[in-house]
């Protein structure tokens, strides 16, 4: 985990601590990398957003063998084609970011949590305590 994720997940604790007057704070954990790989409606999305990527890129790979089109025009296409790209990346990380948050939210009432972090077995942020919601967050997301 680099140093700036472990700054805000600090600030974020310290945060919530100010605003509950220094009482008890429940804390929550998710390993994101993990719903990643195992969460179906997550896998789902990706190789959708992963498709359409494909499909564009052979529309680029197209675009390189026409011999018709002017370099200006070429140009353009490759503009308009970069634009897709891009606005299918964002509108995927959109949905996924959506998607998780949403899930999060509800179990994070569920469980009475005031933060959910994300903290990876490989990289943790919550050493000691905490509750694991990371099992109950890829349920959820069959």
């Amino acid at each position: 985990m680099d140093l700036s994720r472990k700054i805000k997940a600090g600030i974020l604790i310290a945060a919530t601590l100010a605003l509950t007057g220094c009482g008890s704070v429940n804390i929550g954990y998710v390993d994101g990398s993990k719903v990643m790989n195992e969460a179906p409606q997550i896998k789902s999305i990706m190789d959708e957003g992963a498709k359409k990527i494909e499909e564009i890129q052979q529309e680029a790979a197209a675009l390189q063998d026409n011999t018709e089109m002017t370099d200006e025009e070429r140009s353009k296409a490759q503009s308009d084609i970069q634009r897709k790209l891009i606005g299918v990346n964002q509108a995927y990380a959109t949905q996924l970011q959506h998607k998780i948050n949403e899930t999060l939210a509800g179990i994070a009432q569920e469980k009475k949590l005031d933060v959910v972090i994300d903290s990876s077995e490989s990289q943790p942020v919550v050493f000691e305590g905490g509750v694991d919601v990371t099992a109950e967050l890829i349920q959820k997301l069959q």
